[in-house]
């Protein structure tokens, strides 16, 4: 649903709920849909806008141009619901539980079961297919070229929020929906906060670093990438170091990483290299299986390696039922503990 500011009647910009959007592709807001295991056919629901509302979002396509665009075998207003399905006489509905069932009427109440969907729905959104693949393909593109323009157009004197604004403005030019999360531009020390939102130093400091964590959407589906690059000309001497530990540790779990391998053991791997490189510049001391035993890098690295990515930037399916969180520096922020699959 929209959803308007308290007191206000501006609205929070829409964005559809990844579940329904999964299953649907339909991206406008107070739709609904049912699908009869049945008889096999696949029903949309359509939100009815007035006359008196068209005048302000226009007049909408008629239900069976919304039936064709997303190939549902019908097309029902929202206002029918309880009248459409209680004439399929279902004994379970299945729904998910954060969703608002008022539609059902009472008359099909009894027959909701709002538990039995969620996990394997978000399995399903684990695993995509050719054209999930493509469409973010075209995301990461899009993000990608962007990010190249900013390391092109960085320059001492600009302030993080004309670089985070001229990534925005890059990927909307190119039909990217909105950014996939709120995009970060951080100088220097601000990149040590994990999701910095202030956006808004000067970049007044030649021998520091940039971080730039932004990506785009492409029909719905994110892209996230991060990016540092020197604020000044050329890096400094210890800039460059840490840089290339970083590119290291990318480099050899892009190397490891494969169907049937243990996300943890990629994030392990990558807390080793960083460990070896610390080493070697001097900044940790000791053996190195005691400092990662300690978990020492968790102070450096506390987000862990890494998430699944598909509709939503960290999206669902990185803990399947029963794995458990370990609670231990550098590994409880892990966004995912799994075997790794093809097409995941």
């Amino acid at each position: 649903e929209t959803i308007i500011h308290p007191d206000s009647d501006t609205e929070y910009e829409f964005h559809q709920d990844s579940n329904f959007y999964y299953l649907s592709g339909v991206c406008e807001p107070g739709f609904a849909a049912a699908y009869d295991i049945a008889s096999d056919t696949a029903i949309l629901f359509v939100n009815h806008v007035s006359a008196d509302e068209a005048v302000w979002i226009g007049v909408p396509p008629s239900l069976d141009a919304y039936r064709v665009a997303h190939g549902f075998d019908q097309a029902h207003y929202t206002f029918d619901v309880e009248k459409v399905l209680s004439t399929l006489k279902p004994s379970t509905i299945y729904t998910l539980e954060y969703m608002n069932t008022e539609q059902l009427g009472t008359s099909l109440a009894s027959a909701i079961n709002h538990r039995a969907l969620l996990d394997p729905l978000h399995e399903a959104r684990v695993f995509k297919d050719e054209f999930e693949i493509d469409v973010m393909r075209r995301a990461n593109r899009i993000s990608s070229d962007a990010h190249v323009t900013l390391m092109k157009e960085t320059r001492l004197g600009m302030n993080e929020a004309e670089v985070r604004g001229r990534f925005v403005g890059l990927v909307l030019s190119k039909n990217s929906m909105y950014e996939a999360y709120g995009s970060i531009a951080a100088r220097g020390r601000n990149a040590a906060v994990l999701h910095y939102t202030k956006n808004n130093q000067l970049l007044d400091n030649a021998d520091e670093m940039i971080l730039v964590d932004a990506g785009a959407t492409f029909e719905n589906y994110a892209s996230d990438i991060t990016r540092t690059w020197p604020v000044g000309p050329t890096f400094s001497p210890l800039c460059r170091d840490i840089y290339e530990i970083v590119l290291d540790m990318q480099k050899q779990v892009i190397q490891a990483c494969g169907p049937n391998k243990q996300w943890e053991d990629m994030h392990n791997l990558a807390n080793r290299v960083a460990a070896q490189g610390l080493l070697k510049l001097g900044i940790l001391h000791g053996p190195i299986e005691a400092i990662l035993d300690n978990f020492v890098v968790g102070y450096f690295m506390p987000h862990g390696i890494g998430h699944l990515i598909g509709i939503d930037t960290h999206d669902v399916g990185g803990y399947p039922t029963g794995t458990e969180r370990v609670n231990k520096p550098g590994l409880r922020y892990l966004r995912a503990r799994r075997e790794m699959l093809p097409n995941m």
